[in-house]
């Protein structure tokens, strides 16, 4: 049944209905001002999945640096470590504060890899994707002196024999470096069940068995490497990334110029609880486009041979949505996913 304005002015009274409706759309438009016009009222709690030090540590620390010193938020900026199983211990704690946009939290791919393993049972769905800050890529590396001259050697011994070249990657199976070397190895035409690998507590553990002769190649960061690759005692075969880095990388070949389709990026960034709206998410997207302008953060990417990938909102949930299934299907190759 359809009522008309017209029959209700006579039903109710002019003057009442539109008084009604008036009061109605300002009200609403009163909701929308106040949404586009939020802004943080309490301090802002950042929780940071691993111990004081660590990479993501270090890198709430440096956001949280640069947004006080910049004046970019106008409430104190506090960092609380929550470590522990792969940052699900973090996201867990995050959640708690469902829809409270003053609790944020760093994260990386591992969000993605644990869900796909099976460590952790939060998705990158259950939170609230605000932004992708960082993108790092990973480069192999071997001993100067190694036979394998060039990512076309490593190739054609992967092909002959999986098994004849021993990898050192860290910390755990199914994470970024194993993927890396995975996507590789399936790239051409290799089952990556059949590569061998070794796994090391650390990056500079897997450093070591490298110089050590306990391993062939190494899969990592580049920051882990560069001084031993400046020093000449290790060697670049080739980085995941779409085209060359900059500066002290700017000679290392990707994988793509040597006729292998990997692209693998170790991506950073922020996320909130879930049940975040859109003014919400809003406010923090500008924060952090900010902070992904400024001088002092840009000069920390080149310092860690990091990438400037910011994209936001719903950008930033589209990029995990791609990399979660990219993701899946290699681990799924590997016998990891769950």
């Amino acid at each position: 049944m359809q009522i008309s304005l017209n029959w209700l002015c006579r039903r109710r009274g002019w003057k009442r209905v539109l008084s009604c409706v008036y009061f109605g759309v300002a009200g609403a438009l009163a909701c929308v001002a106040m949404a586009a016009d939020w802004k943080p009222a309490d301090n802002i709690e950042v929780v940071v999945g691993a111990s004081p030090g660590g990479g993501n540590d270090n890198i709430a620390r440096t956001m949280q640096k640069i947004i006080q010193d910049r004046r970019l938020v106008e409430v104190p900026f506090n960092i609380v470590n929550k470590p522990g199983a792969g940052g699900a211990v973090a996201y867990a704690y995050l959640n708690l504060y469902a829809g409270n946009p003053h609790y944020l939290g760093v994260s990386s791919n591992t969000l993605l890899t644990n869900h796909i393993t099976g460590t952790s049972k939060i998705f990158y769905e259950d939170i609230t994707p605000i932004a992708v800050m960082i993108n790092e890529y990973i480069n192999f590396v071997v001993k100067a002196d190694s036979s394998l001259k060039t990512g076309s050697d490593l190739i054609a011994r992967l092909k002959a024999d999986p098994g004849s070249v021993v990898f050192g990657i860290s910390s755990v199976l199914g994470n970024i470096n194993h993927i890396a070397v995975a996507t590789v190895a399936r790239a051409v035409g290799v089952d990556a069940k059949k590569l061998k690998v070794v796994v090391f507590s650390g990056s500079g553990g897997a450093v070591t068995g490298l110089l050590g002769g306990h391993v062939e190649v190494v899969a990592g960061p580049p920051s882990i490497a560069l001084k031993h690759i400046e020093a000449g005692m290790l060697r670049s075969l080739a980085v995941t990334s779409p085209k060359r880095l900059a500066d002290n990388l700017a000679k290392i070949p990707t994988w793509r110029e040597q006729g292998v389709d990997a692209v693998v990026v170790n991506w950073r960034g922020v996320i909130g609880p879930k049940g975040l709206n859109e003014a919400q998410i809003t406010y923090w997207n500008q924060v952090f486009g900010k902070l992904a302008q400024t001088e002092e953060w840009n000069n920390v990417l080149r310092k860690n041979q990091w990438v400037n990938a910011y994209v936001g909102g719903k950008e930033a949930s589209a990029y995990m949505s791609t990399q979660y299934s990219e993701f899946k299907n290699v681990l799924t190759a590997l016998g990891l996913a769950r």
